[in-house]
């Protein structure tokens, strides 16, 4: 049994990956995993004046709340999922979690404009540039 990661932020494009994971991979271990931003860089005009511990605590909620979402759409594909919240900058928590035995990603790309790729850069194209396993992206 292949061992599928699907990261999950409860966008579209990652509602459409999940949903072609349970469709591509049914028979497989399906792991959903949302990553609390620990970055700077994490959407700092919904966050002025917040103490970090408050934008995190935040952060784990929403997480939750989508990895509930996650389940409830594995559902309605007839697949379970393996859940997990994990804390960090998304693209090194995801490649983490591919060196922990992962033989597939399956993720949604943000449609960012260039001068935020360019400032911020893509958790999609980090991923895929340093994936050891292979990488399907989900637009």
């Amino acid at each position: 049994m292949s061992r599928i990661l699907v990261p999950f932020d409860g966008s579209d494009n990652a509602r459409d990956a999940l949903s072609f994971a349970c469709e591509t991979f049914a028979d497989e271990e399906l792991l959903v995993l949302f990553v609390v931003d620990t970055s700077v860089t994490y959407q700092p005009e919904r966050t002025v004046g917040m103490k970090l511990g408050d934008i995190y605590e935040k952060r784990e909620e929403e997480g939750r709340t989508h990895l509930s979402e996650a389940e409830e759409l594995a559902a309605e594909h007839g697949t379970e999922v393996v859940t997990t919240l994990e804390h960090g900058k998304p693209s090194r928590v995801i490649l983490e979690q591919i060196d922990d035995d992962i033989d597939h990603v399956v993720l949604g790309s943000h449609s960012q404009s260039a001068l935020e790729r360019f400032f911020l850069g893509s958790v999609a194209e980090r991923v895929v540039e340093r994936s050891p396993a292979s990488v399907t992206v989900i637009r």
